[in-house]
């Protein structure tokens, strides 16, 4: 019987030695396992959004997940992926939540086919109108091109819950069919609405925006919401669109356009 002890005794400290040696190999974060890597994600003060188009049309920031109509695509981006429309194609995010403060940022390479398109929409219904006829541009913001083969000019619109005001930077607000990817921002506050391009200001409008009765945000298209001059499909390209609940300063929007002269 006490052989039989014995033995099981040795068993019994080998087992806890080879316990006590796996538990060190922990503490010091010896561990066999490799854990995936999280993709790094650069989110800038007041950011709440952000469309990489890398994979798919959904954000990796807040989680917010598109709602594809028709048949976009992604195509070579600035960076990775990029959004590329197609007729009778876009994507929407709900609007629900935008507040007094909003900027959007992102890179665009022109595509002056078709020769008008929305860029970037949110505004009400008109009831009233036909599917190809609504204009109701009282709240809610509009970016836009429009031009010819040669060039187009980038416009804003935006709605203060009664009226409209339109942000045209005419040649400022230029791009050459062909030029190389843009960046264009835009921001509103409880005062004006800023339009800028390649981190420069272009236009800008006394105006306080209104989110009545404006369901959701469409990246690619006028439509839903604002066809009736038939700003409809974007045939270029839209990468790393962001969204912010704050309306940024042009020191902020040149960061995010060139991070690297910041650093």
């Amino acid at each position: 019987m006490k052989t039989f002890k014995y033995i099981y005794s040795i068993v019994g400290m080998a087992l806890l030695a080879l316990c006590m040696q796996s538990c060190f190999q922990d503490l010091g974060q010896d561990i066999p396992f490799d854990y995936p890597e999280q993709p790094e994600v650069n989110i800038y003060e007041g950011q709440f959004a952000y469309f990489s188009f890398d994979e798919n049309y959904n954000d990796k920031v807040g989680g917010i997940n598109a709602t594809v109509v028709g048949t976009p695509a992604l195509d070579a981006g600035k960076e990775g992926k990029a959004y590329k429309g197609a007729a009778n194609s876009y994507i929407t995010i709900p609007a629900t939540s935008f507040g007094a403060e909003f900027t959007a940022t992102f890179w665009y390479k022109l595509n002056t086919t078709p020769d008008r398109a929305g860029i970037i929409c949110c505004g009400p219904d008109d009831p009233a109108a036909g599917p190809n006829d609504k204009n109701n541009r009282t709240s809610g913001f509009r970016l836009f091109r429009e031009g010819g083969a040669d060039s187009q000019v980038i416009k804003l619109n935006v709605g203060n819950g009664t009226e409209d005001s339109w942000l045209d930077g005419g040649d400022k607000a230029t791009l050459k069919s062909g030029a190389a990817w843009a960046f264009i921002a835009f921001t509103m506050n409880a005062t004006e609405a800023k339009l800028y391009i390649n981190g420069k200001e272009v236009s800008k409008a006394s105006v306080t925006v209104s989110w009545k009765n404006c369901p959701v945000m469409t990246i690619g298209s006028g439509a839903p919401y604002f066809t009736g001059w038939s700003h409809l499909y974007e045939g270029s390209l839209i990468d790393e669109l962001r969204l912010y609940n704050k309306a940024l300063s042009e020191l902020e929007i040149n960061t995010i356009m060139s991070p690297e002269d910041y650093l």
